[in-house]
């Protein structure tokens, strides 16, 4: 190997049955061996039970021994059957990811560093690389069921989000658990379980030339028509039949699943030790929200007409922002391992902080990954370069991804702007100092109050303005906060398992240590929500003490501090709980449209739902508009949005009634103007903070200079009434869909098995009909 290349070593001592497959592998393996070869039998006897039927048919027809009816039913088996043959040919095609391709020529070090790595590993070489902006790395490749012998080419993917935050160590073993699905002959029964999942999925969801066929039958003449209607009928439950039989396949497949990303964790350690793989799943987890935050940074500089030439130095800048607001030293750093702690058992990961970070939210917790990749410890010295180093020009590539986030057409019209200065500007807030302890990182503290009144009479006081000042965030505030965070994550993962939308890694769902049924997830998240409910609780009256003591010392600073004081509280209140309801009806609106248009078709009920829900949301935006537009904004909040007048620049909704002609087009203006209308208010919330913060911090500084301060600014005014939106009780959403949707796609015990037994009872029938007629 050319010493130039920068490639890790690997560890020395690497027993030989590291990778091999476990007896519960095994286990697994066999069982989806079993679930798949039984789902093929069945594909196969449908498919020679069309064709024979069509064989029959057409020698009838050619003898001239066959009637209408026969040459019908002739017909339409030689549809399905060309259907069912279509589809073992059928291809999956990947796609290409949103990104930039690169070949030998433009990354020979890059190139040279994978193919040492898979071969080291005993993996295909990757056949096409491609380099996204994403904190990702992934194989993915084109499908079909020929795929079950031949093996596809595998295409690559790097994502610069994911090499930006690791060094040259951590991102051979995160690439290398990539390869190592691929690595190990062992690997092959879950590849073949996976191509037949994605090729079944295809031909499920996919519409093409025979379909068209069958529709153009559907709208002749009544008196053909309706064989197009049964063709569709067979059609439907055929495609219905094999989707639900497979489901079978996909239930074994999970559990080997879980195995498999084990076994792949594995083959990542046989090259770079037991510590890299891990150290880089939790610098993952910061760097996905450091990234996202990225995003939203140059998002909002691209609305003031400015660019970002390089993003990743932005979720750089953004991770040592974090670390600051959080007084964290931690954050996105590896814990050091504590005195004494033997290498082996030392772990990084607690229970409680073992959630897969975004790349891998369906792999197995990062818990039980740690101790299944120190289970056997291999020691090893992590590459501390650069993994930048594998690439020829990093930043002209770094620049060249993050041209990409832009509209090309809006680029020249940009202004440039560094990532340092584009990120500190927008943590560089009073609210985010560290002494707040990440307070006001995040989260609202006024919307847990009905009122300002309410508000006012909470929290804690003392007689003497010094007292009820000193010590208002002490260091166990952070703690605080992190476990209220850790909550809402929680009760946040266990409901979307709760409701299918995520899938527990080998089907297993592992809470604190513990496996749970499905049945068992609303007891532990009611036992969430009264662990949460008392954080909250504290959370809220810490609040009110903050707003009480400064109110206290602004009234003993006199100069209207105290009005003003108040008018900020009341303006941050009202701005905040407009811009929670608006976003609130917003999801509710998003949400009824992506119910009603799940299965591609809109009947007349689900219009009738969607017109009425328009309806009630023309009726609330109306009154938050009414509402925002009588807020009264204090000069310095004003000036620092460059507002001259709020009254002739607040976003107008103002459109009419919607019914049943217009409501396709009132859903899209209506869209684009609550956007318009959720950015002012959130724009006036950020201001309406950063002034209470700064004047709070004024009055401070007056009290510990024991100076007086000038007079202050003329107070604003917020309306005596306005829509509100305490947490907790935001609009339901419908996370199930309604009875016929669920049935149409199989969604629930009972849906499936009607939608079983019918498509089941439909191709039987077509099938036993067909034989009696031939």
């Amino acid at each position: 190997m050319d010493n130039s290349l920068p490639y890790p070593s690997s560890p020395n001592d690497v027993p030989d049955n590291l990778t091999k497959a476990s007896a519960n592998f095994k286990k697994h393996a066999w069982l989806a061996m079993a679930g798949l070869m039984f789902f093929l039998v069945l594909y196969f006897a449908l498919m020679a039970g069309f064709g024979f039927i069509t064989y029959k048919g057409a020698m009838a027809t050619y003898a001239g021994e066959a009637d209408l009816w026969q040459i019908l039913i002739t017909v339409s088996a030689l549809l399905l059957t060309i259907f069912m043959i279509k589809s073992l040919f059928a291809v999956r095609k990947s796609g290409s990811p949103r990104g930039v391709e690169v070949s030998s020529n433009d990354e020979p070090a890059l190139f040279e560093f994978l193919h040492t790595l898979a071969d080291e590993v005993g993996a295909p070489r990757p056949h096409r690389v491609f380099i996204t902006a994403e904190v990702n790395a992934a194989v993915f490749y084109d499908l079909s069921l020929i795929n079950l012998i031949f093996p596809s080419k595998k295409n690559l993917i790097i994502g610069l989000g994911l090499v930006n935050i690791l060094n040259l160590g951590e991102l051979k073993a995160v690439l290398a658990h990539e390869f190592g699905h691929f690595a190990q002959g062992s690997m092959i029964v879950g590849r073949w379980v996976y191509i037949a999942q994605q090729i079944i999925s295809h031909m499920v969801a996919t519409r093409d030339w025979l379909d068209s066929v069958v529709r153009f039958i559907s709208r002749i003449d009544l008196r053909i028509a309706w064989i197009g209607w049964l063709l569709a009928l067979i059609l439907w439950s055929i495609r219905s039949l094999i989707d639900t039989l497979f489901s079978v396949v996909i239930m074994a497949e999970r559990a080997l699943s879980r195995e498999m990303e084990f076994n792949a964790d594995l083959v990542a350690v046989s090259v770079t030790g037991s510590d890299a793989l891990i150290n880089a799943l939790h610098k993952l987890q910061s760097a996905d929200h450091a990234w996202q935050t990225a995003m939203n940074v140059a998002e909002s500089e691209a609305r003031a007409g400015k660019v970002i030439d390089d993003l990743f130095s932005a979720q750089k800048v953004t991770i040592g922002e974090m670390r600051r607001i959080l007084d964290d030293k931690s954050y996105g750093n590896i814990p050091a391992k504590p005195e004494g702690c033997d290498i082996d058992k030392h772990r990084i990961f607690t229970q409680e902080t073992a959630r897969p970070p975004q790349m891998w939210a369906t792999h197995p917790a990062n818990r039980d990954r740690e101790d299944n990749a120190k289970a056997t410890y291999i020691a090893a010295d992590i590459d501390e370069r650069n993994a930048w180093d594998v690439f020829n020009n990093p930043s002209e590539l770094r620049q060249r991804i993050s041209k990409s986030f832009y509209r090309v057409s809006k680029e020249s019209e940009l202004e440039n702007i560094s990532p340092v200065e584009a990120v500190t500007k927008s943590f560089n807030k009073p609210a985010y100092s560290p002494e707040y302890r990440g307070t006001y990182l995040n989260r609202s503290v006024v919307r847990n109050f009905s009122s300002v009144e309410e508000m006012l009479s909470s929290g804690e006081l003392s007689e003497n303005v010094a007292d009820s000042i000193a010590n208002l965030y002490p260091q166990s505030l952070a703690a605080d906060l992190e476990a209220a965070r850790n909550l809402d994550i929680e009760r946040n993962t266990l409901e979307a398992l709760g409701r299918g939308e995520l899938k527990p890694s080998g089907g297993v769902i592992r809470h604190r240590g513990e496996e749970l049924k499905k049945s068992d997830i609303p007891d532990a998240v009611k036992l969430i929500a009264e662990e949460r409910k008392v954080i909250a609780t504290k959370l809220k009256n810490h609040d009110a003490s903050c707003r009480r003591a400064h109110l206290q010392l602004a009234e003993q600073m006199g100069q209207g501090w105290h009005e003003y004081l108040v008018s900020l509280i009341q303006l941050l209140h009202c701005s905040e709980h407009l811009w929670a309801r608006l976003e609130d009806e917003q999801a509710l609106f998003i949400n009824t449209w992506s119910v009603i248009n799940a299965d591609g078709k809109i009947g007349y009920f689900e219009k009738r739902r969607m017109i009425k829900v328009c309806q009630n949301l023309h009726a609330i935006v109306n009154e938050i508009s009414a509402s925002a537009l009588e807020l009264q904004l204090p000069q310095p909040v004003a000036e620092a949005l460059g507002i001259a007048d709020w009254a002739r620049q607040c976003p107008k909704f103002e459109l009419r009634e919607v019914n049943k002609k217009n409501w396709g087009e009132w859903c899209q203006v209506a869209s684009e103007r609550i956007s318009d209308l959720v950015y002012a208010l959130s724009i006036i919330c950020d201001a309406a903070l950063d002034e209470l913060i700064c004047t709070e911090v004024m009055l401070r500084k007056c009290l510990t200079d024991n100076t007086t301060p000038e007079a202050a600014p003329a107070p604003g005014a917020s309306p005596s009434k306005y829509p509100l939106l305490i947490p907790g009780n935001e609009n339901v959403l419908q996370r199930k869909l309604d009875l016929w949707n669920r049935f149409q796609l199989a969604h629930g015990f009972f849906p499936t098995l009607l939608r079983l037994l019918i498509s089941m009872s439909i191709v039987g029938g077509t099938i036993f009909g067909g034989m009696m007629v031939i």
